[in-house]
């Protein structure tokens, strides 16, 4: 059995770190509001002069309009302090080598706008697109899942036994999510899961159809996050699920606390003495009150 994380206020987390990281949904906003005590704490991170960023796998949505909803709900957020998972697709299509050609790029409005920032062409899924370099799962609406599903196996499979595969990313790898409350849907990651599978009974375990992730838990959005915080040795990021935000901050080096608020249910320590130590978190918070 793991030892069990101790139970903390917010009060803890102010005195005892030097900057924190937040994600959002089911941590700041339940999918629609503020949480209790979200906005009044990070005001007290400000006025303290202790740096906090919002770290969220929602790549929905552009910073923009990000700014704009949760300044209008009464948080006092910056640009310099959100990190979406779309804005990590800049250095995606760097590393690769890619900027400037065509994206296929699922979703629509801001997911696929993140796109075309991040220096490609977004342009719309056919099954015999021979000129795209890569594609995206940049958003989970707009599209009929069925057609697109169908078009998205066929056009991998195409171009895997033409020897030219796409690159292949998901910037949020959510599975599943809150979608206001005691309400959720499925994530683009559960989306991207499903295609894997399904292509892998063709091509094994094969890399080039395995979707880049570049949200929770993975590196690109830790390393963003280390990134934006440089210079602070002690920080803590508040998440919601244990297989995203607690395992993603423990990966990175950074204070994991799980708040009670979101995916993740507990009622006490005890309830996550089956957790694996990769996911166990360093702290438990019950609310942001």
């Amino acid at each position: 059995m793991n030892p069990a994380p101790p139970i903390v206020s917010v009060d803890f987390l102010f005195d005892h770190y030097d900057a924190i990281a937040f994600d959002s949904y089911g941590v700041l906003v339940d999918g629609i509001d503020p949480l209790p005590g979200a906005i009044e704490f990070t005001e007290r991170l400000t006025a303290a002069g202790k740096p906090w960023v919002l770290a969220t796998n929602d790549a929905s949505r552009l910073t923009a309009g990000r700014l704009e909803v949760m300044q209008g709900q009464g948080f006092g957020i910056e640009e310099d302090q959100v990190i979406s998972a779309g804005s990590l697709l800049r250095r995606f299509f760097e590393e690769r080598g890619v900027n400037g050609t065509r994206c296929i790029a699922t979703g629509r409005g801001d997911a696929v706008e993140f796109v075309r920032l991040a220096g490609c062409e977004p342009v719309g899924l056919t099954p015999d697109d021979d000129e795209s370099t890569s594609l995206a799962i940049a958003g989970i609406t707009g599209y009929d899942w069925f057609e697109a599903t169908r078009d998205m196996l066929s056009l991998i499979i195409r171009r895997m036994d033409a020897g030219d595969p796409l690159h292949l990313v998901v910037p949020n790898p959510d599975v599943l999510y809150p979608d206001g409350v005691n309400r959720f849907s499925i994530g683009p990651g559960g989306l991207a899961e499903m295609i894997e599978t399904a292509v892998s009974r063709r091509f094994g375990d094969d890399d080039a159809v395995k979707f880049a992730k570049l949200g929770k838990p993975y590196a690109p959005m830790f390393d963003a996050i280390k990134e934006r915080l440089n210079g602070y040795n002690k920080v803590a990021f508040v998440g919601d699920q244990l297989h995203t935000d607690i395992a993603g901050a423990n990966g990175a080096g950074l204070a994991s606390v799980l708040i009670g608020t979101g995916i993740t249910h507990w009622n006490d320590a005890s309830d996550l003495k089956d957790v694996p130590p990769s996911m166990m978190p360093t702290l438990l918070l019950s609310s942001m009150e």
